[in-house]
């Protein structure tokens, strides 16, 4: 009989090979979210896939549009793109729950999130992308979280060239730039490049620097990246933090 520890780690392995990527496309068609309805079961890596000028993925709750997710949630960052051109970096989030996630664009340079930039993980009866679309007409500016991307991995697209146009290295940055002037420059991380990023702790949402935690957050829209055993943890290094 193998040992306990062997055994979740080959269950962890079977899991990743029974995982699906879902591809997302921000900004691809306008302000969109292609597709704006994601389906994704537990286990599955949403890949956030970045075209000009400027876009963020932040995760938020129901009840207000626009605004990051009371608790965990997860944030890209913006990543500036050339126009013309599709970002070489990507953002992979790794589902751990079904329930409904509603997801914006921060961009304020055009008011991305309340022109209907928007988008809803696993919707239901109750929380429709409708209904969050609706929500965000009204709302002020987006909010972006402070600080880094978090709740996810910033990572360099597998086939950046086979989205239909040539790719553009961009670091994902915390800070918004507007439209026209990111559009004419780069980011300075090279596309080769992998950086993890982590979740803040899970009962604050305004600054502080983004930190490890094996708190699980409860809630429709969190997130974590901690773990709390070894074996959890190789798998989170392999295909991106957990919201949960």
């Amino acid at each position: 009989m193998l040992p306990p520890s062997i055994t979740a780690l080959l269950l962890a392995g079977a899991a990743l090979a029974a995982a699906t990527t879902i591809p997302v496309s921000v900004g691809k068609n306008g302000l969109t979210f292609d597709p704006s309805m994601i389906h994704a079961s537990v286990g599955d890596v949403i890949e956030f896939r970045y075209w000009p000028l400027n876009h963020s993925v932040v995760a938020g709750d129901f009840s207000s549009a626009c605004r990051p997710a009371s608790s965990g949630g997860f944030y890209s960052g913006f990543f500036p793109t050339k126009a013309g051109t599709v970002n070489s970096q990507v953002f992979r989030v790794t589902v751990s729950h079904t329930n409904p996630v509603p997801i914006y664009c921060a961009q304020n340079t055009g008011q991305h999130c309340r022109n209907g930039m928007v988008a809803v993980i696993n919707p239901s009866e109750a929380q429709t992308l409708e209904s969050y679309a609706s929500l965000a007409r009204s709302a002020g500016n987006a909010v972006a979280p402070p600080g880094g991307p978090f709740g996810g991995v910033v990572a360099p697209a597998s086939n950046p060239g086979g989205m239909g146009v040539s790719s553009s290295s961009s670091a994902a940055s915390s800070t918004a730039h507007s439209s026209s002037s990111s559009s004419a420059s780069g980011g300075s991380t090279s596309a080769a490049q992998t950086t993890t990023v982590t979740t803040p702790p899970a009962s604050s949402t305004t600054g502080g620097s983004a930190t490890t935690t094996t708190s699980k957050p409860s809630g429709t829209g969190n997130a974590a990246a901690g773990v709390a055993v070894p074996v959890a943890g190789l798998v989170a290094v392999a295909v991106g933090a957990f919201f949960v």
